[in-house]
């Protein structure tokens, strides 16, 4: 049976980073010392480390042992070796990160911190289309995007003063549940 679901993490209030860095590859550790503030490498970390444990989870698999393979674009995806039923997608801005995981269909997830002099209806065009790019692991490009057939777009508040995103390949029988929230 088909599946998505959808997470809301806190990277501000979750375990401390040190928790999810040893589950993190080699490539992940070396993209997280290239950050400048540690404000910013604490969110990566936190984020990735926080995939890597749901993903764990519903492979029933350690963390560390997961290994990704990356599109031309980077849209990762798990390797092989973990069948192709699985997939996923992060975003994550401010302290903020949404992840999103689906059984058997190509899922995209966009998630932006709403700043006071931002408007709503801009942000939420916004991460639609950002979700929908990247579940289909495509680049962004100066040609507008053109919303395909067959996949469903739904924005939604996950937290105060956020405007996320989903994007899930094949028309959803209903909308997303509310993200759950991990903190």
């Amino acid at each position: 049976m088909s599946e998505v679901r959808c997470w809301a993490v806190r990277l501000d209030v979750a375990p401390p980073p040190e928790a999810f860095y040893a589950t993190l590859s080699d490539d992940e550790r070396n993209r997280a010392a290239r950050f400048r503030f540690e404000r910013d490498r604490r969110r990566f970390v936190v984020a990735r480390g926080a995939l890597r444990e749901l993903l764990g989870r519903h492979l029933d698999t350690r963390a560390s042992e997961l290994r990704f393979v990356y599109n031309s674009f980077g849209k990762p995806a798990l390797s092989p070796e973990f069948g192709g039923r699985l997939k996923f997608n992060l975003s994550h801005s401010a302290d903020l990160a949404l992840i999103a995981i689906a059984t058997d269909r190509e899922v995209g997830v966009d998630v932006e911190y709403l700043r006071e002099d931002e408007p709503r209806t801009f942000l939420e065009a916004w991460t639609k289309q950002e979700a929908y790019v990247k579940a289909r692991g495509e680049g962004l490009s100066d040609d507008p995007v053109v919303f395909a057939e067959g996949w469903s777009l739904h924005t939604f508040e996950p937290a105060p003063g956020y405007i996320g995103a989903l994007a899930v390949e094949a028309p959803c029988p209903k909308g997303p549940a509310r993200p759950n929230r991990e903190s």
